[in-house]
């Protein structure tokens, strides 16, 4: 009884990387969804650029910068300070009552999240406009965090970035060899030095201004680098990393053979045992066993009412696997207001064909959330708020706390 949940949740991961943890973080504003009521998105991505820096073999950033595609980048209107003003401005401002359904009150509800993502491009090309909208979201009360390569970061930034809740670096090698293959083309060897430099002064420069900034490495494994894990995983923990995020390739571009994600699997779970304490935690976002939860499986994506998605154009879209020139988009909050536009999305045309009109491919944590969403609105819809609020209750003691240190 209550257990109608399990089934749709991964019990072995920790709760803060865990679909589950949208249900019980946001069960107010996804019941006021339920009832047809729209309010902000807890958590809004922006890509501040549509340039990269660098050549990733896998990126799924279909339209990331090239020499023979830059005619088919979005524009990069969020490099323009006043326009990045305007959308932070927006962001800041929505604000609207709805209904708490654990105490039954009124209250207010805001965006209480911004990560600046770099699907499309390097965030920190954009670095006046992003460096401001870290310093002014921070001030807010929004917590801020940032997807990057790391390549960009210099020293003089070191003070702003310590001001967010986290930043996550994407490494993906455990050499300056493998890195430079995977990442530059073979053409640059000391990228990877200059970047692990990075991670180890941003440490030290946190403990200096007693910050709480989590400093975080993403992984995608692939058969290039997956015999670099345990190494990579020793030498990040000396040097003050809290989590080491893996995930296998989405884009399908380098995957692994069946030998390959054994022995991954094998080494990942070594890193844990060997390595894991308080400080340094281990996470395997993405099982890499199991590599057929990228397409997508479900039939009504809420998702995209509860995490909004601003590209580098300043458009607002369904979510980051849209943006590209002519892509499928709501509105532009520069020119519009944000607030505004996210109120009149249900009855934007786009949004009543989505999911028909999204890529076959659906990020694994998306696919789990809105699968587990299905099955929590029928419960809501057939036993009512009381019954699920048992079945939350049931499952959340069956998840895997480990992890939620500096939640």
């Amino acid at each position: 009884m209550y257990d109608e949940l399990d089934d749709f949740v991964r019990k072995d991961l920790p709760m803060r990387f865990n679909e589950f943890d949208l249900l019980k973080t946001q069960f107010s504003r996804i019941i006021n969804l339920f009832e047809g009521k729209i309010l902000p998105p807890y958590e809004i991505l922006i890509h501040p650029s549509s340039v990269c820096n660098l050549n990733c073999e896998w990126c799924i950033g279909s339209f990331v910068a090239n020499k023979k595609s830059s005619n088919k980048l979005l524009k990069n209107n969020l490099m323009n300070l006043n326009n990045m003003k305007k959308v932070v401005d927006g962001i800041i401002s929505y604000r609207k009552m709805g209904i708490n359904y654990w105490t039954g009150k009124e209250e207010e509800f805001k965006v209480n999240n911004v990560s600046f993502s770099g699907i499309t491009g390097e965030p920190f090309i954009a670095k006046e406009s992003i460096l401001y909208a870290i310093n002014k979201l921070s001030e807010n009360g929004i917590r801020v965090g940032v997807f990057t390569n790391g390549t960009l970061i210099d020293r003089d930034m070191y003070d702003i970035i310590l001001k967010m809740g986290y930043i996550l670096i994407s490494l993906d090698a455990g050499n300056s060899i493998t890195y430079s293959k995977l990442k530059c083309l073979n053409d640059d060897k000391n990228i990877f030095e200059k970047v692990i430099n990075t991670i180890k002064e941003l440490n030290i420069k946190k403990k200096e201004l007693n910050s709480s900034t989590d400093i975080n490495i993403g992984y995608v494994i692939n058969h290039y680098n997956y015999k670099e894990i345990y190494d990579i995983a020793q030498k990040l923990k000396k040097i003050g990393v809290h989590y080491l995020r893996f995930k296998t390739d989405i884009a399908s571009l380098m995957n692994m053979t069946e030998e390959e994600r054994t022995f991954a699997k094998s080494e990942i779970t070594r890193s844990k045992k060997d390595l894991e304490d308080d400080n340094f935690k281990i996470v395997e976002i993405h099982n890499v066993l199991d590599d057929r939860k990228k397409t997508r499986s479900f039939k009504k994506c809420f998702v995209h009412y509860l995490i909004g998605n601003i590209s580098a154009d300043g458009n607002v879209y369904p979510c980051n696997y849209h943006p590209k020139p002519n892509g499928y988009y709501f509105n532009s909050a520069i020119t519009e207001d944000f607030g505004q536009i996210w109120d009149d999305i249900p009855e934007n045309i786009i949004d009543k064909d989505i999911p028909s009109i999204c890529p076959e491919v659906c990020d694994p944590f998306k696919n789990r959330a809105n699968k587990l969403l299905e099955i929590t609105y029928e419960i809501y819809r057939n036993k009512g708020i009381e019954y699920l609020k048992k079945c939350i209750e049931h499952t959340s003691s069956k998840i895997k706390e480990t992890g939620n240190v500096r939640k």
